[in-house]
């Protein structure tokens, strides 16, 4: 009798440490409303507006940012079009959650406004003007949102995309409407058909840390903005493989192309590196509802596939490539959405963020967001991926002596979850992936685009393909023409001063099958035995 209490204690007890494991709530949690958060409006966030952020600076701090409403001073000459608005931006330590310092920034439309450049570092936009930050790296604390001067120029910005590895900025941007109509044309010289001028930029740190070099690595122009598939080292190349099944090829920059696994998928595939030598991919299964994703690295292997069983909009993702970690955001929604199609509110059911363990798919974490927040943003994950932020709002019940006074109210704060430590096989992996990164050989990635595209049929072409949100990371088709615009030259920002699939491609092509991809070694067999 004592050994079968023994035994129920035991089992009651790993109960009870499973449902502590799957149900932990969060180690620090900081309300935003003594801090002046306001609930954002639902039209707005369905529209994918972008309303607050939440970023490590570093393990111990937070940027933290919100729209608020109060009275904005009059602009003289204020552009008809802007739609001016007020954002409050805090550092905030951890665990105290004391605001460190505080900024408020206006401005003139509603999206995207803030990047993480990593290393402590963001990008800041207002209207198409491009300023650096780094809170961290001031003097002091009423300079830690000193703002510094960042690639200027006179064109309206489109999108902006940084690496998982944050060492590749890619800035999309048109003509203003006022130049165009004037009949000026494009800097780097001008084509109706492809608008769009994308320029690529190297992000190193200098030799002294408070230095941060942007040096331009290529121009190319499209037609449309888009998400395109590439690092530092190179890029993905999707080709049509036969019927739903696609395959990718790495080419590098330097001219070297790598055949990898293939994706049997009845859509075209999303693709987003989440490390330099990582990748995942979207694809359907059937229907464009029934999603799934799957994991690849540039060794040519195929490494896990999940199921979705729910239909998602608006993937949005957060990396910590150092532990080998992604966060992907996504937004669930009732039905098929088209793509471009602005949500309606109530049309999206939640969100949710899970954060996935990159070499194996393995699912370290999951929580649902409150508000949805099709912009992303509200989620993010530490440099060195044992951290997950998460804002959050809960309903409180405000309880009365008469029962007609009693209601109802919600709450705002920003949750930090405690990821697991990596394992030993983690690290192993983490190291291997490192190792097998292409590297960076500074190659001009507009270069390497062209030379793509002049083997590629109707290479001069300018195809289209989908615009991109900034921050979505999806894949894409886009092309430029064959005529490589100039650079502009590299530049230093320094911050202790006061102050798819790449251009230039024709349609995809099918390709002759190639060796189906496998996970046993060189020269192993199903059975584990060595050939004779």
């Amino acid at each position: 009798m004592r050994a079968a209490g023994a035994v129920a204690m035991l089992a009651a007890t790993l109960s009870a440490g499973v449902a502590m494991a799957r149900d932990a709530g969060p180690a620090v949690r900081i309300p935003l409303e003594p801090l002046g958060y306001q609930a954002a409006l639902p039209d707005l966030l369905a529209a994918g507006s972008s309303m607050l952020t939440v970023d490590f600076v570093d393990d111990s701090h937070l940027l933290v940012s919100f729209g608020v409403r109060r009275l904005m001073k009059r602009e003289v000459d204020d552009p008809p079009e802007d739609d001016d608005r007020t954002v409050d931006a805090l550092l905030v330590e951890l665990p105290s959650g004391e605001v460190v310092a505080r900024t408020e920034w206006r401005l003139h439309d509603r999206g995207q406004y803030l990047w993480s450049l990593g290393h402590g570092r963001f990008l800041l936009r207002v209207r198409d003007r491009l300023t650096l930050l780094a809170p961290l790296g001031a003097a002091s604390r009423e300079e830690a949102f000193t703002e510094a001067p960042f690639l200027q120029a006179a064109r309206r910005i489109l999108a902006i995309l940084v690496s998982a590895d944050d060492d590749l900025l890619t800035i999309e941007t048109t003509e203003r409407p006022a130049a165009a109509q004037a009949g000026n044309s494009p800097s780097f010289g001008g084509d109706a058909q492809a608008p769009v001028q994308i320029n690529f930029y190297r992000l190193t740190i200098g030799a002294t840390a408070d230095k941060l070099v942007a040096a331009a690595a290529g121009v190319l122009r499209a037609r449309t903005a888009v998400a395109l598939p590439v690092t530092a080292g190179g890029f993905l190349e999707v080709l049509e493989g036969g019927r739903d099944r696609w395959l990718f090829n790495f080419d590098s920059h330097a001219g070297k192309v790598s055949e990898l696994a293939e994706f049997d998928t009845t859509c075209y595939p999303r693709t987003t590196f989440v490390s330099r030598s990582e990748f995942v991919a979207f694809g359907c299964r059937g229907a464009a509802e029934k999603q799934n994703i799957a994991g690849f690295n540039l060794k040519g292997e195929a490494m896990w596939q999940q199921n979705f069983f729910d239909t998602q909009v608006s993937p949005t993702f957060a990396f910590a490539p150092a532990a080998g970690r992604f966060a992907l955001g996504r937004t669930i929604v009732s039905g098929t959405i088209q793509p471009g199609e602005t949500l309606l509110p109530g049309t999206a059911s939640s969100q949710e963020v899970r954060v996935y363990q990159a070499y194996d798919g393995k699912q370290l974490f999951r929580t649902d967001c409150t508000p949805v927040v099709p912009a992303g943003q509200n989620f993010a994950l530490s440099p060195d991926g044992l951290q997950l932020a998460v804002v959050r709002e809960t309903t409180v019940q405000h309880r009365a002596t008469k029962v007609d006074d009693a209601y109802t109210s919600k709450t705002a704060a920003v949750e930090i979850y405690a990821l697991p430590a990596l394992t030993a096989r983690d690290e192993a992996a983490v190291k291997q992936a490192q190792e097998h990164a292409p590297q960076d050989t500074g190659a001009r990635i507009d270069l390497a685009v062209q030379r793509v595209g002049q083997a590629a049929p109707d290479a001069g072409s300018s195809a289209a393909g989908p615009a991109a949100r900034p921050g979505s990371g999806g894949g894409a088709t886009a092309a430029a023409q064959a005529s490589v615009p100039e650079a502009d030259p590299p530049q230093t920002v320094d911050q202790s001063a006061p102050s798819g699939n790449a251009a230039a491609w024709g349609d995809v092509q099918p390709e002759p099958s190639r060796k189906a991809p496998t996970l046993y070694g060189p020269g192993e067999t199903p059975e584990g035995k060595k050939p004779q």
